[in-house]
């Protein structure tokens, strides 16, 4: 939600007939896509509504809006031709891949939109944006090569770690991008920002070595059918996790 009160939503859709407003991708692109729909503050109006997607799956999970309305949508793609902009790299590298995309205030234009991921299974799952206007994505890397800058674990540790990655206001740059995890899967679903830059992420655990900093539970309870959640705060010049 915005300072206006208008709310943005991010999923995805398989309808050819989705209600669209002043989109940017106008028709449905392929098995499924995602959407970003924006609601005026009454909630009875669409300022716009859009498709967003490739040839394949395409599926938005978090969304962030910024002080000027431009939005921020974090997903997954497994779509080769899924709309780019300035992308940080320019082509898919895995089976698929997590996706960062920033719309302008009018959601008519896309401001930049890349694929971030490795050569395997890369979710995007949640989204903040700071107040200079870098965004913050967390979720789920199956890749040994996810892309890694100044990272706080620099290697996969299980199955499958939580990522944190910080994109400049550009979107073409890492100003940081890191592992989270231990030995067996870990998953990241949400991501909050705070004034100073500092990162809280949450999500869940199998791994019994989970990364902790002065924890409040140090031990892993559950197992992998019934994993725990954690709690992570990274510092802003990522040197701190706890």
């Amino acid at each position: 939600m915005d300072r206006a009160g208008n709310a943005y939503i991010t999923g995805y859709t398989s309808s050819t007939k989705f209600p669209t407003q002043n989109p940017l991708q106008a028709t449905f692109g392929g098995i499924q896509d995602a959407f970003v729909t924006k609601l005026n503050h009454d909630g009875d109006a669409l300022v716009y509504s859009t498709y967003l997607g490739g040839s394949f799956d395409d599926s938005g999970s978090g969304i962030a809006v910024d002080r000027a309305g431009n939005a921020y949508i974090t997903g997954n793609t497994n779509s080769t031709n899924f709309p780019t902009q300035n992308p940080l790299p320019a082509a898919i590298r895995g089976i698929q891949d997590a996706f960062v995309t920033k719309l302008n205030h009018d959601g008519d234009a896309l401001v930049y939109s890349t694929y971030l991921g490795g050569s395997n299974n890369d979710y995007g799952y949640s989204i903040a944006v700071d107040r200079v206007g870098n965004a913050y994505i967390t979720g789920s890397t199956f890749s040994t090569n996810f892309p890694t800058r100044n990272p706080l674990q620099p290697a996969i540790g299980g199955d499958g770690d939580a990522f944190i990655t910080k994109l400049n206001p550009d979107g073409n740059a890492l100003v940081y991008s890191t592992y989270l995890g231990g030995n067996i899967y870990d998953y990241g679903s949400g991501i909050f920002v705070d004034r100073a830059g500092n990162a809280y992420i949450t999500g869940y655990t199998s791994s019994t070595n989970f990364p902790t900093q002065n924890p409040l539970q140090a031990a892993n309870g559950g197992n992998f059918v019934t994993p725990d959640a954690f709690v992570s705060k990274l510092t802003d010049s990522n040197d701190n996790e706890e």
